[in-house]
């Protein structure tokens, strides 16, 4: 009787695996190990219809963001939807649930749409499509172009310290700043280029150009009056004082000039976030301060001639704002500190030669050329739009404010003594300047 039982349950155990067997074994089941995540190759098929499969969901097309936005997640990407025949990347068939329950309550095996197993199945290709999308940008941005800025610069400079130089009987005089910097024309022109992971390099050219400013006193009768210390000063073989040279004259005319040339090559990196970007960089900066002086006095010329050489390294940042597609606000900031090369000449002549300090036997010519190494600082602050025009070219326009301080100017140092050029001049570097003004531009990719 045992041995009976126990032939019946090894009989009843055939049995039931062989019908469990038959229920879950199917050329049509999916993977064991995910159902939902990618299908199982259907059994008569050969060992390569996975790897088709996987391939079409990766070559995938990125048709999910406009163009030009660049994805944050794989959330952000679209399902692909269904395939169409004229598309032979995408998937030729859908993954449906592979099961259903019959009226009888009996499970069967067979394909039927579930939108369930479709949302798992996008998520995943959508996962695939991101993180090749993530590698598509990085390489973008690794084989960038060259970036080519050209603006057109208008500034004025701020009016310096006024020094008087000479007055009529009637009271009016003729100072420096009757011959200033009114507006001033120039342009700018960089070239950049972004590097791999956010680097940046750029070289940048701007400069200032003008004829320059003069003014003008007229009087017939003469009695002009020197505001500048001319004492002990003369002129010619015969020694005439410069005083009564001045007072003689009837025209007194003055002339200034002025130019400003800057050149930088920065190096820096940028973070962002969804509107805004900052670039902070550092970099090398050479900025050339020239200005001239002729002051004329009938036969008589006092001409001079200061350049500043600032050269050293700066810091700066520039914040870019994007509240749309096509435009974008910025503002930007540099400073420095700079060594300061300085060269001013000073001369004062005559029809008959340099003007002199002492007498004819040993004169001392008012000819003098200086040179002084100093400490200057510069700060430049850009505030301004752009505006998208294309992929590749963008319009530009702002205001801009360059400070400078630690400058030796023609104009100041006329306040001591004129006999001091011949023995020991004081060469003054303590002036500032402030220029300031508009740009407009143009902006293109290449």
């Amino acid at each position: 009787m045992m041995r009976q039982s126990i032939q019946a349950l090894l009989l009843l155990t055939v049995v039931f695996t062989t019908t469990l067997a038959a229920e879950t074994i199917s050329q049509h089941e999916p993977s064991l190990f995910d159902p939902y995540r990618e299908p199982a190759r259907p059994l008569a098929i050969n060992s390569g219809w996975t790897a088709r499969a996987q391939r079409a969901a990766n070559t995938a097309p990125f048709t999910s963001l406009e163009a030009g936005q660049k994805p944050s997640s794989p959330a952000q990407l679209d399902p692909l939807g269904p395939v169409s025949p004229s598309n032979p990347q995408r998937l030729t068939q859908s993954f449906p649930s592979p099961i259903r329950q019959e009226d009888s309550g009996r499970l069967h095996s067979r394909w039927s749409p579930n939108r369930a197993h479709d949302q798992r199945l996008n998520a995943v290709q959508n996962d695939v499509r991101f993180y090749h999308q993530e590698n598509h940008w990085a390489t973008a941005v690794a084989v960038s172009g060259w970036d080519l800025q050209l603006r057109g610069l208008v500034m004025t400079k701020d009016n310096s310290a006024s020094q008087s130089l000479v007055s009529n009987p009637s009271g009016s005089q003729l100072t420096t700043r009757d011959a200033d910097l009114d507006t001033a024309g120039g342009f700018e022109a960089s070239l950049s280029k972004q590097l791999a992971n956010d680097k940046r390099v750029e070289l940048v050219y701007w400069g200032l150009f003008t004829s320059g400013d003069s003014a003008e006193l007229h009087e017939p009768t003469g009695g002009f009056e020197s505001e500048l210390d001319i004492n002990g000063l003369s002129y010619g073989a015969g020694g005439t004082s410069v005083t009564d040279a001045v007072d003689a004259a009837q025209d007194i005319g003055l002339a200034r000039g002025f130019q400003y040339h800057n050149l930088e090559m920065n190096w820096g990196g940028s973070t962002r976030s969804d509107q805004i970007e900052l670039d902070y960089f550092a970099g090398f900066r050479f900025f050339k301060a020239s200005e001239d002086l002729s002051l004329s006095m009938d036969e008589q010329q006092l001409a001079s001639q200061g350049d500043n050489h600032l050269f050293g390294f700066q810091l700066g940042s520039l914040l870019h704002w994007q509240p749309s597609q096509q435009l974008e606000w910025h503002v930007g900031v540099k400073a420095g500190v700079f060594a300061n090369a300085i060269t001013l000449q000073t001369q004062f002549r005559s029809a008959d030669g340099f003007v002199y300090a002492g007498d004819q036997s040993s004169p001392l010519n008012v000819d003098s050329s200086q040179t002084k190494d100093d400490v200057a600082m510069l700060g430049q602050i850009d505030l301004g739009f752009l505006y998208r025009c294309s992929d590749r070219c963008r319009i530009t326009a702002g205001y801009r404010m360059v400070a400078v301080t630690g400058l030796a100017l023609p104009a100041n140092q006329l306040a001591q003594p004129l006999q001091n050029f011949t023995t020991s001049p004081q060469l003054q570097s303590n002036e500032s300047i402030l220029l300031h003004g508009a740009y407009v531009g143009l902006e293109y990719d290449f």
